[in-house]
């Protein structure tokens, strides 16, 4: 994570960089550019990006179409909270501005660790230190340091990466998770996330669409530790229609979700393990009791399934679903994630949390949240530019 906001930081100053660079009317940005990026066979995730040409086609937006004040803004802020310290381990590493960044996700058996992948030139190579390693091509930086076993697989991998110069555009984001193929394009009011077929290894049930729809897969086999209740969880299925505080301030969430486990066994492990958390929910055979609030649960096969409303969501024992035709399905409504009714004096505490603020501006700034012929789209309406929002919410999240 240390080194994930460096590399944010890094986008930042070339962010202001740009604004002043993209003044000249000289200027002209290559539709696509290459750069040389690595790719593992263990690989649970990747993806790769050029970050000055994505600031560069931003910040050119933003100076010559959308003009947003509050865009300009965030840039500042973002630029005055950004402090360097010294890290003796890089003192031989040149960073190359035009190269690739890449994050990926790498598998060991059933253990996952992260790396990220900076181009540029070291003045020595293998290891700077149990979080850094330095390669002809570039440095690769770790979230922990890691043990003489994950060294010795990240070694390993390494030797057998392939190394291949990749073509990049700066409004389609490609990477893969899984195995599969994504692409995310980025227009100007909005986006299109281009997402795989559902295996027909891998069909899951999913939810008939209702408020505001996710349907996603999730691979947490083990990846969280052994004793972590969330392991063999392989996809969810979720229909979020908001929220209210009760007569006591309580939080009661509106909501029907489906979790879909590896096996029977998986799913019996993860009720065992939440009923033993140390807190106050009140477990009955068929609900539990959270906040004076009741939430039924249903097994059926290695799908567990989780409402606020039995009387709604779960007649006569049935939930409505559906098979998964595609990997991520998204749709509905994004004002019900941030809608709390009943709220009073609450509603005035959560406007002083920058992120709320964020999340409600993006909710009332979209046109329309839909998924068609594999391609999830978030349209914003026309006034509103997809880019500096987006910069706008990720600022945000670091204040």
């Amino acid at each position: 994570m240390k080194f994930f906001k460096e590399v944010i930081s890094l986008l930042v100053i070339l962010a202001l960089i740009g604004t002043f660079a993209l003044l000249s009317p000289f200027l002209v940005l290559p539709k696509a550019r290459g750069a040389i990026a690595p790719d593992f066979s263990s690989q649970d995730f990747s993806l790769q990006l050029i970050p000055i040409q994505v600031v560069q086609t931003w910040i050119l937006e933003q100076q010559s179409v959308s003009k947003d004040v509050e865009v300009q803004e965030t840039l500042k802020n973002f630029s005055k909270k950004i402090q360097f310290k010294e890290n003796t381990a890089l003192e031989g590493f040149i960073y190359n501005p035009f190269g690739a960044v890449g994050m990926y996700v790498l598998a060991n058996g059933q253990q996952r660790y992260t790396c990220y992948f900076v181009a540029g030139s070291n003045q020595q190579t293998g290891w700077l230190s149990d979080e850094y390693y330095a390669h002809p091509n570039g440095l690769f930086s770790f979230n922990t340091a890691l043990t003489p076993a994950l060294k010795q697989h990240f070694e390993a991998s390494l030797k057998a990466a392939k190394w291949t110069t990749k073509k990049f555009e700066a409004r389609k984001l490609k990477f893969e998770l899984s195995k599969a193929p994504y692409l995310l394009e980025w227009q100007k009011h909005g986006f299109a996330l281009h997402v795989p077929k559902e295996s027909p290894l891998n069909k899951n049930k999913m939810l008939q669409p209702n408020g505001f729809h996710l349907s996603c897969p999730l691979a947490l086999h083990d990846l969280l530790g052994e004793q972590t209740p969330l392991n063999g969880l392989t996809a969810i299925s979720m229909n979020y229609y908001g929220a209210k505080l009760n007569e006591k301030q309580g939080l009661e969430l509106a909501f029907e979700t489906l979790l879909s486990f590896q096996t029977d066994a998986k799913l019996q492990e993860f009720l065992s393990a939440v009923q033993k958390l140390d807190n106050d929910w009140e477990w009955h055979p068929n609900y539990v009791r959270i906040n004076d609030a009741n939430y039924a649960f249903k097994k059926e096969g290695n799908n567990l399934f989780v409402c606020s409303s039995p009387q709604k969501y779960l007649k006569g024992g049935n939930f409505a679903s559906q098979l998964k035709t595609q990997s991520l399905y998204c749709a509905g409504d994004p004002k019900l994630l941030t809608k709390l009714d009943n709220a009073g004096w609450a509603a005035a505490v959560l406007e002083l949390f920058p992120i709320y603020r964020a999340l409600n501006d993006l909710s009332a700034r979209t046109k329309s949240v839909s998924t068609h012929n594999q391609t999830i789209s978030w349209q914003l309406h026309k006034k509103y530019y997809a880019a500096g929002e987006f910069l706008k919410l990720f600022g945000t999240a670091f204040e």
